[in-house]
């Protein structure tokens, strides 16, 4: 898949047909060589399979977007476009306080669209999506060991609590015994 600079992107909800894509998508920048968000020296295994992201599609909390390649040609509606982004949110009920928060992850650029404002691109539409449904928070847990991707993260309004949780895959996948995640906000409000 090659991308090009000037390629126009649709970001939309995703749909069954974008499932085989997704998967795709995501292992290439999980866990694929080429890309700068690669994982692959601290985790093995697969980052998501099919059946997790028909889950997400089917629960009403989630909402699944993907960025796809727009061409002169339209998709037919029931075939995938060129998946070259996605990401996810899990928007949680309010807290004692009222405060509602939702959950980013899943959150993949394709290795060869990296380092083109897609991934800005793909979290604000989230952003938005959120803000408008009356979210007040957005949360995401940042794999240790990448002060790249917080670094990112912070340049976009994310800022660190202070709060890890452990790796929340099966810790035999992790290269690096004990690593866990960093918990990262950005308030939308």
């Amino acid at each position: 898949m090659t991308i090009s600079q000037d390629t126009d992107l649709q970001v939309r909800p995703a749909r069954p047909a974008d499932v085989p894509d997704i998967v795709d998508l995501v292992q290439a920048a999980y866990r694929g060589e080429g890309g700068w968000t690669t994982e692959a020296h601290l985790v093995r295994g697969a980052r998501t399979h099919p059946d997790e992201v028909h889950g997400m599609l089917a629960d009403d909390a989630v909402v699944l977007l993907v960025a796809e390649a727009v061409t002169d040609l339209e998709p037919a509606a029931d075939s995938p476009a060129d998946v070259v982004g996605c990401c996810y949110t899990r928007q949680e009920p309010a807290d004692v306080n009222g405060r509602i928060q939702a959950e980013l992850g899943l959150f993949a650029v394709h290795p060869s669209a990296q380092s083109r404002g897609l991934g800005g691109r793909l979290l604000e539409s989230q952003a938005e999506l959120l803000r408008s449904a009356g979210v007040d928070v957005l949360m995401i847990r940042v794999l240790q060991s990448r002060p790249e991707l917080h670094a990112w993260y912070e340049r976009h309004g994310f800022v660190r609590t202070g709060a890890a949780v452990p790796f929340p895959g099966d810790p035999s996948w992790l290269t690096v015994e004990g690593l866990g995640m960093d918990v990262m906000e950005r308030p939308l409000t």
